[in-house]
């Protein structure tokens, strides 16, 4: 009589919970409007950086087949300031290059914090290219328009997206190649 107990009161129990499963909504799930990451969703980064101002900076928002002649692959240093132009943090990257595609791994540091980052982005017509940071430990993204009219030095904007939904930080960035006295 015990075990009947038992095994009653445990059936009851699988009978509740698969009741509850069944009766539970599915969720949902609804991507957020604007986080595209394929390389034809990050052709401009933010509306600051329209088609004028890419025309304007030596690029458009097409990925352009003259753009695999420049190599912009090696080490990397770009600095980062928010809109009042107070630096928020470095970034640090090893590029490597494949056609116009861009791709690699690096460090961004803010004050005494360090985080490991991977970065992908792209070559577009003139000087201008896209390049996407993220931290791995915090999952921030990073979304750079640059202008790198001589390869070895860029400047250009950056948008920091938060995983926490805050609204995006903006700001410029600047820096160069830091590998750029080699021979290409």
């Amino acid at each position: 009589m015990f075990n009947l107990r038992k095994i009653m009161l445990m059936l009851a129990a699988i009978a509740c919970i698969m009741v509850g499963a069944c009766a539970s909504p599915t969720p949902i799930v609804i991507e957020p409007a604007g986080m595209d990451l394929s390389l034809d969703g990050m052709q401009i980064s933010d509306p600051e950086h329209t088609a004028e101002y890419m025309a304007k900076t030596g690029g458009t928002a097409q990925p352009g087949l003259q753009t695999y002649g420049r190599n912009l692959a090696g080490n990397w240093s770009f600095e980062l300031k928010n809109m009042k132009s107070i630096p928020i943090g470095n970034i640090e990257l090893r590029l490597h290059q494949s056609e116009a595609a861009l791709f690699g791994t690096g460090v961004i540091k803010q004050g005494l914090n360090r985080q490991m980052a991977t970065a992908e982005g792209s070559l577009l017509e003139g000087n201008a290219m896209i390049l996407n940071v993220v931290s791995l430990d915090n999952v921030f993204l990073y979304r750079m328009t640059l202008n790198s009219a001589d390869g070895n030095s860029t400047s250009g904007a950056f948008t920091l997206y938060l995983p926490t939904g805050e609204a995006p930080v903006k700001g410029s960035v600047s820096g160069g190649r830091s590998d750029w006295r080699r021979i290409s």
